[in-house]
């Protein structure tokens, strides 16, 4: 059997949770036969792209693209189009034409990883489709427009309230838009994936799968019930990713200086990749902004809180399965912690506002019995419900449906 995955990022290093999916979706294939992979890359990335000993792939390739035109001549153009904003002002031709002369078809099955690349690359053609939705890019941007974070964005000014008003008019078209395509998708592929039944409801098409997210408990976690000192929050994951960006934002301005009222010297760690934005965070000791690093663990040993500050979204978030994973307490918010079965008292703690969400920090790094009663239950939610061996099954048993269904011709 022969996959070809197109991804929209370089999967290694394996730093986040979008990357940690996309590893799994290629090391089951893998067990299948031979695995290629086409990586689409924003041009800004600045680390280099190179496939590491032992990855589960014979053959690769990278194709870069720059940013969407956000410029008012782009939006113009994307106003008389069909496609969603962040489509409609993305030019992917060039790394179009690259797949086209670099691919080898046919393929037993094609997994792309985004809605955005799959459409992006022209629907490429090229054996049986899987499309991984495991972001419902329309439930995101609704979620958004009823989240706090869209009324902070706007001052509130009578010039912040009539950008705020056009903001949302021009939201909810571009999730009637998402809404649309992602079920055009649906229809013209073999199967498309998504992260929980949550989103399978929303999404409503006959031909997809639940992929959950998962983490695989190691032989020794690297949690512990006492705290540091100083205390030490960590926030990770790809930060400029909008949720995250805001999220970020968030815990640093409103919730932080809460918190240190209460718990002197705490410290917080922002990792992942980063942004402009992002990195005007940074304000060391209290706030480092560490940018990517070569692994996790290290980073998670540092930690007594993983937080996620995530005030809207969709999918499911890898980052508090790797804490569950290695018995790290969690705070996060509602948003953050949807789709996973985690409750909230009982596996982690869930806080929805700025005030709210410091008093469940401080909890937690003054009460060890609290810190150790969540973390083994959660630690064996994971266990029960959030192995990534679980994902690998469902994965290698719809890519063999997916083969059999329309078989590639030989």
């Amino acid at each position: 059997m022969r996959s070809l995955v197109i991804a929209q990022e370089f999967p290694w290093p394996l730093t986040s949770g979008s990357l940690l999916r996309l590893d799994t979706v290629m090391s089951a294939l893998a067990d299948l036969g031979e695995v290629e992979l086409f990586s689409v890359v924003n041009a800004r990335r600045e680390a280099p792209c190179i496939v590491p000993d032992g990855a589960p792939v014979s053959r690769s390739a990278t194709a870069t693209f720059r940013d969407g035109d956000y410029s008012p001549m782009g939006r113009a153009a994307w106003a008389v189009s069909r496609l969603p904003l962040e489509l409609g002002t993305l030019d992917l031709s060039e790394p179009a034409a690259q797949l086209a002369d670099w691919a080898r078809p046919p393929y037993d099955v094609v997994w792309f990883s985004k809605a955005m690349t799959y459409v992006g690359l022209g629907r490429a053609n090229l054996g049986p489709a899987v499309v991984d939705l495991d972001d419902l890019e329309d439930h995101k941007i609704l979620a958004r427009l009823r989240s706090d974070a869209f009324a902070d964005a706007y001052p509130p000014t009578p010039s912040g309230r009539l950008h705020r008003g056009g903001a949302a008019i021009q939201g909810r078209h571009n999730a009637q838009r998402w809404s649309r395509i992602q079920r055009q998708i649906s229809g013209e592929v073999e199967a498309v994936v998504v992260c929980s039944e949550v989103d399978q409801e929303r999404l409503g098409v006959h031909n997809s799968w639940i992929v959950p997210n998962g983490y695989d408990a190691p032989a020794e976690p690297v949690g512990k019930p006492a705290v540091n000192t100083p205390p030490v929050l960590l926030f990770q994951g790809l930060l400029p990713y909008a949720p995250n960006t805001d999220g970020a934002k968030w815990l640093v301005n409103d919730v932080l200086p809460l918190l240190r009222q209460r718990v002197p010297g705490v410290e917080l760690r922002l990792v992942g990749a980063v942004s402009a934005p992002i990195r005007r965070l940074a304000h060391p000791p209290e706030v480092r902004v560490t940018g990517r690093v070569p692994a996790m663990l290290p980073e998670l040993a540092k930690a007594d809180i993983v937080t996620v500050p995530v005030r809207y979204g969709s999918g499911t978030r890898v980052k508090i399965l790797e804490a569950f994973a290695h018995r790290i307490p969690v705070v996060s918010t509602t948003p953050g912690a949807e789709g996973l079965g985690a409750e909230h008292g009982r596996h982690l703690l869930l806080a929805d506002t700025a005030q709210s969400f410091a008093d469940a920090c401080e909890e937690l790094l003054t009460d060890v019995g609290l810190r150790v009663t969540l973390t083994e239950a959660a630690h064996q939610l994971l266990i029960e419900r959030h192995q990534w061996t679980r994902a690998r099954t469902v994965i290698k048993d719809m890519a063999l449906a997916v083969a059999r269904q329309q078989p590639a011709e030989r």
